[in-house]
């Protein structure tokens, strides 16, 4: 089923009341951090599950050319090969975008996904069917992963606001080998020099900035860093 303009935007806004009520809740100490967690990321499946647009369901209302203008600057903060992990992989859409647009530019990634909702995560081993077992569903904030990776690619938003130097530091310290590098974004202008900051509280040294335009002039931005001794500890 697809949805119209309208349709959309009434599912945005009964996700953002949900999201807004759990946030309350966690702010007044009346759940755990895991439990507000839970509640946002089943509300985010609820509402790209609501319509098959494999872009809607990944986080994204645009169309195709929107789509790779706005995420395939990830892949020019990844290394030309290794592994990468996706965290919030939702429907796996980005991960197979990546793997079409990583080979046209010569990058030899292995991609794996990991996402705390298991509606998205079905829906992920579903459409990404020979990474299946490379999609693993779990809570970033206390997953183990099986292996380190080359490269990790997360958003801040899954944890508290005041929490996300101690995510990229337990990214740099558990999920990515040394040398290996931990990715933010994309996010826009106004998060930037936030996001940078949270890098360098992290001890995520000399944070990089990789940027691209798309045709109606939205800028977006990827921030990363690679792991070295100190941040790996």
């Amino acid at each position: 089923m697809t949805l119209d303009h309208a349709e959309r935007a009434e599912l945005k806004s009964h996700a953002r009341a949900v999201i807004d009520a759990a946030t309350a809740a966690f702010e007044r100490g009346e759940i755990p951090r895991s439990e507000w967690q839970r509640r946002l990321s089943e509300a985010m499946s609820d509402l790209y599950l609501a319509d098959d647009d494999p872009r809607w369901q990944s986080g994204f209302d645009g169309d195709a050319t929107l789509w790779r203008a706005a995420r395939s600057l990830i892949l020019d903060a990844a290394p030309m090969s290794g592994t990468f992990l996706d965290v919030g992989c939702a429907n796996g859409f980005l991960i197979e975008s990546l793997i079409a647009w990583a080979d046209g530019r010569g990058q030899t990634l292995e991609f794996y996904g990991l996402e705390l909702d298991p509606a998205l995560a079905e829906e992920a081993r579903r459409r990404l069917l020979h990474l299946a077992e490379r999609i693993f569903i779990g809570n970033v904030s206390d997953w183990v992963p099986p292996l380190r990776f080359s490269c990790v690619r997360s958003g801040l938003e899954y944890v508290p606001p005041d929490e996300g130097s101690a995510l990229l530091e337990r990214l740099a310290r558990r999920f990515v080998s040394l040398g290996g590098r931990v990715i933010v974004g994309p996010v826009y202008d106004a998060e930037v020099a936030d996001t940078r900051a949270v890098f360098l509280a992290a001890g995520l040294h000399d944070p990089s900035v990789v940027s691209a335009t798309d045709h109606h002039g939205k800028t977006r931005h990827v921030v990363w860093a690679a792991v070295d001794e100190d941040a790996s500890r």
